[in-house]
């Protein structure tokens, strides 16, 4: 036999009552048969198997109850573990894994076991992420954040007594659509959790590009508006030249320090610098009027085109009801004059002249003019408002301009004040300039690295940026790669199970004839339907048969499948359920087995039965001893 990942198989269920053992079977690859009589607790073993694997929402027996746990040894992919679980009609209860055989489990202590939570937490994972792992089977999220579990999955591998008009689900309360496509899909083989994994990265990446992008557009726009640049390589060969220029000036201040004399042309240029100075405050002063005008009168025009729209705008509805007054007026017929109040005189009464002056209406003039007028007031509206944009930029631009200019001005008048009110040789006025010069030269200096690091950041982003993107797309063109090979594998899937399904159904007693005539069986695991020839509705020992069936080809197509996730591993109770004749049992049961017989993959099948074909009675399928009314399946002990 070939074992293909997953594979799931039960080796032992040991049930206690305390410390006495109230149930122990072991069980053999393929098909195990629990038989025994009606109400001898055939379903009672098959709810504790459930259970013991992760199982919720058991409608448990009262001598179940009476039960204090389980011990179930299993096979994960070939690798041998012992699953613990405390009986209790509270929901989601914790379970104990030992990785070993159960005897060794039996006498192991309580150190050597690992519990692990039904939910996983920030520090624990759940017992079904174990057990996940342990089958080698990926992490996958059904409804809302919550991860599948092995309650979901059972849900699908447990065909238990109750469900019988329910033939992919077991019955839960808390179900939902998602969970149960995202079951079908995982169990199929359809769910990648690579394509999975590649869409939360997408998502994620978008986000992150998003975010680079917002944080550049900020720094683009502050820029922008202070007329920065961020020019990464012009910012570096700014500094060079800054720094060039310092170095030639600190030397030549050096120089002057020392010899404490200047050439002619220096000392002439010394001597006028306070004209110079006074000539270059006039000028900037100048600057910062003409610009704090400009700003006055733009904020002047753009307030009064504000108010010239607001006026548009007023006419504009004025002329709405207008148009709106002229049609309720429009079809008034007046009897008494509105000025005088004397009765008018019978006048022609037509479309085509007023009632009440005969004045010839013409075509329509009046509708004519409005909406002329209406146009030209709409231009000049949307003129108004270009024109206030424009100059609101403007303004803008002027606002960020003025403090710099004023800055300028301030410091012009410091420098000028401090040569105009002190007398300085000609060597001190030129040492006190190039100090000037170097402290400006420094300043420049400081800002130009404070810009460079900016220029970095911004350039960080962008390659950033640049890096997100390019991993978004690659990842956008995997994922409509996986896509396409995800919808190839679902339609391989629904075709194996249809096909089997077809073919099985085929090999019931011939009652139910839409199965005789079987061509085609569709199944929805979002509608929880299965569908022969395009009905659902059949009678309830059809239905019976269909809900086994359907189990048992999901299993066929598991091992002709390799990449489907079911573990090749079927519970199926209520076979004999829904009136069910002795002998479709017993062909329904011969079905199972012939099926199963042609499997090439380890694989195994527990079905119980209260009719078991004689001819399997004897055979090495039958595990456990025979239950009866008087010898149940569950050895419960009176206190």
């Amino acid at each position: 036999m070939t074992l293909l990942e997953p594979t799931l198989r039960i080796n032992r269920l040991k049930v206690f009552q305390g410390g006495h053992v109230a149930f122990d079977c072991s069980f053999h690859p393929g098909v195990n048969v629990i038989r025994g009589r009606n109400s001898s607790g055939k379903t009672t073993v098959m709810d504790l198997l459930a259970f013991s694997l992760g199982a919720e929402n058991i409608r448990w027996k009262p001598e179940a109850l009476r039960c204090t746990s389980t011990y179930v040894e299993v096979s994960l992919n070939g690798e041998v573990a012992c699953l613990r679980r405390d009986i209790d009609t509270a929901l989601q209860r914790p379970m104990s894994i030992f990785w070993g055989e159960m005897e060794k489990s039996l006498e192991a202590g309580p150190q050597l076991w690992e519990t692990y939570p039904f939910k996983r937490s920030a520090h624990r994972i759940s017992f079904s992420q174990a057990i996940f792992e342990a089958m080698d089977m990926p992490q996958a999220q059904g409804d809302g954040a919550s991860n599948l579990t092995m309650h979901q999955l059972l849900r699908v591998l447990y065909a238990d007594q109750p469900s019988v008009h329910s033939p992919i689900f077991r019955l839960d309360s808390f179900d939902s659509p998602l969970t149960r496509e995202m079951v079908g899909g995982y169990l199929g083989g359809v769910y990648d959790d690579v394509l999975y994994s590649a869409q939360l990265r997408v998502r994620e990446l978008d986000a992150q590009i998003g975010k680079q992008e917002t944080e550049l557009r900020s720094i683009f726009n502050v820029l922008g508006r202070s007329g920065q640049s961020p020019n990464l390589e012009f910012l570096n060969t700014k500094i060079v030249e800054l720094e060039v220029a310092r170095d030639a000036l600190s030397a030549s201040l050096a120089t002057l320090k020392q010899k404490r004399e200047l050439p002619r042309k220096e000392a002439n240029k010394a001597r006028a610098s306070a004209d110079g100075l006074r000539q270059s405050l006039n000028v900037a002063r100048q600057a910062e009027s003409v610009a704090k005008d400009k700003l006055a009168a733009l904020d002047l025009d753009i307030a009064d085109s504000r108010l010239f729209v607001r006026e548009l705008e007023s006419r504009l509805l004025s002329l709405d009801e207008s148009k709106e007054t002229r049609s309720y007026f429009g079809n008034v017929q007046f009897r008494f004059c509105p000025s005088c109040l004397s009765e008018l005189p019978e006048a022609r009464a037509d479309a085509e002249h007023c009632h009440l002056c005969t004045t010839a209406l013409g075509d329509g003039r009046g509708d004519t003019q409005l909406l002329r007028m209406r146009n030209e007031l709409s231009v000049q509206l949307k003129e108004s408002r270009s024109l206030i944009d424009g100059r609101t930029k403007d303004a803008d631009a002027l606002r960020v301009q003025i403090p710099l200019l004023s800055q300028r001005v301030r410091k012009l008048e410091q420098d000028y004040s401090a040569e105009a009110n002190v007398w300085s040789s000609d060597v001190e006025v030129a040492l006190e300039e190039a100090a000037r010069k170097l402290g400006a030269l420094d300043e420049e200096i400081k800002q130009a690295y404070e810009r460079q690091k900016l220029a970095s950041v911004i350039s960080d982003l962008q390659t950033r940026r640049d890096e997100l993107t390019a991993e978004s797309k690659r990842l956008a063109e995997s994922i409509e790669h996986l896509e396409q090979k995800q919808a190839q594998r679902k339609i391989e899937v629904a075709k194996a199970v249809n096909d089997a399904t077809v073919r099985l159904l085929k090999l019931d007693l011939p009652l139910q004839p839409e199965f005789v005539n079987a061509k085609e069986a569709n199944f929805d695991f979002v509608e929880n339907s299965v569908y022969v020839n395009g009905s659902r509705n059949f009678s309830e020992s059809s239905a019976v048969v269909l809900r086994h069936v359907f189990h048992l080809s999901l299993l066929t197509a598991s091992v002709q499948k390799p990449f489907m996730r079911l573990p090749r591993f079927l519970l199926l109770d209520g076979i004999d359920d829904g009136g069910m004749e002795k002998e479709r049992s017993h062909r329904l049961q011969e079905i199972i087995v012939e099926e199963c017989s042609t499997f090439s993959a380890d694989y195994q099948v527990i079905f119980a039965t209260s009719e078991i074909n004689p001819k399997l009675e004897k055979s090495e399928l039958v595990v456990g001893r025979y239950f009866t009314s008087e010898a149940r399946s569950l050895d419960i002990r009176d206190s």
